[in-house]
């Protein structure tokens, strides 16, 4: 998997949708990440969302946590775009696993996207994506 440091561009999309989005919790054993308590509402809310996610491109393979300390227990294989304020959110489907078992605490801005963030399959969540550059996640790239 690839590392971003919370906040950061992210170009795991192709190079084009890194203006629009904004990495947060892309882990990696060896990395420092901020510790402490997540509001349980974020964490629900993140679940909910990681439901049925808005996958904009297929990716193959899955993404393995490494920072457990037995592999292969913990995988996940989709990310979620979360709409913000001139920006899109995107983190790995992974990240309620890192909240939970190693203590991963999400910028507080991210959680408040994730709190007012509609379902992800509402219009108003696509209009907000869209709104906030996520039109170059829909176009063709070569």
């Amino acid at each position: 998997m690839a590392w971003y440091p919370d906040l950061s561009a992210c170009d795991y999309f192709g190079e084009d949708a890194a203006s629009s989005l904004t990495a947060v919790g892309w882990l990696e054993r060896g990395r420092k990440f901020a510790k402490g308590n997540t509001d349980a509402q974020v964490y629900e809310r993140l679940a909910e969302l990681l439901q049925d996610p808005f996958q904009p491109m297929l990716l193959m393979g899955c993404q393995e946590c490494d920072l457990c300390q037995f592999p292969g227990k913990h995988l996940g294989a989709n990310n979620l775009f979360v709409p913000s304020d001139g920006t899109i959110y995107v983190c790995p489907e992974l990240i309620l696993h890192y909240i939970d078992a190693h203590w991963y605490t999400p910028p507080e801005e991210f959680c408040q996207a994730v709190l007012s963030c509609p379902p992800t399959r509402s219009m108003e969540y696509k209009r907000l994506l869209l709104k906030n550059g996520a039109g170059v996640l829909l176009t063709k790239q070569d």
